[in-house]
């Protein structure tokens, strides 16, 4: 009867140790903006890293429909759910979305029309910071599930990327894990050597904005 007892309170005990340990990614702040999840698609996405740090990204379907759509659509189905930032450059970009980690998979995704200006498509927004865009290889129609976000603002990055890239929305909030993941340390091909790995990407609904933005 006592080794009984005592297996049941070992039992006990750990589901209360993995209820405990188990981390809630269901961030509402971020940076002053209070958030909450959506069950339907919205233009409004929180991005959680595995430590819990959030980015906060409002995206732009009247600039690039087909890219936003394929973006909700990824977000809709948990895609990016674990998927890593596996290319980082420190003052130009962070780059994920590829489920194998590596740059070269999308998991046999369809490939997109790629909506910029070079591929004859009107798109306005400009690569400054914050600003998340489709990542492709030299086929202008060859986006399909790799993303960007900008790091910094600048010349080179604006010659190199504006007309040439489909960007579709910004980060309104989490500027902050931005910096902090674009200034971890990196290896062969720009791969970071700690994981930067993506917990949940969700819709949200913002249900406050702070008094000043962070518009950095």
């Amino acid at each position: 009867m006592k080794k009984l007892i005592l297996i049941i309170l070992a039992a006990i005990l750990s589901v209360s140790f993995v209820s405990c340990s188990k981390k809630d990614y269901n961030v509402t702040e971020i940076d002053g903006y209070i958030v909450e999840e959506s069950k339907v698609p919205t233009n409004y996405v929180r991005i959680v890293m595995k430590n819990g740090d959030a980015m906060l990204l409002e995206l732009y379907p009247d600039e690039a429909p087909i890219t936003v759509a394929n973006f909700k659509k990824l977000v809709s189905e948990k895609y990016y759910d674990g998927i890593i930032f596996h290319r980082v450059i420190s003052g130009f970009m962070i780059q994920g979305g590829d489920p194998d980690g590596d740059g070269y998979s999308n998991n046999d995704r369809p490939n997109i029309k790629g909506e910029f200006n070079a591929n004859g498509v009107i798109n306005r927004i400009k690569h400054e910071r914050g600003v998340i865009s489709m990542a492709r290889s030299s086929n202008p129609d060859s986006a399909s599930t790799q993303f960007f976000i900008v790091h910094q603002t600048s010349v080179i990055n604006s010659e190199s990327l504006n007309g040439q890239y489909a960007a579709f929305g910004k980060l309104l909030a989490g500027y902050g894990t931005l910096d902090k993941i674009a200034s971890v340390k990196t290896g062969k091909n720009d791969k970071p050597k700690s994981k930067q790995q993506m917990a949940e990407v969700r819709f949200v609904n913002i249900v406050s904005t702070p008094t000043t933005p962070d518009t950095e």
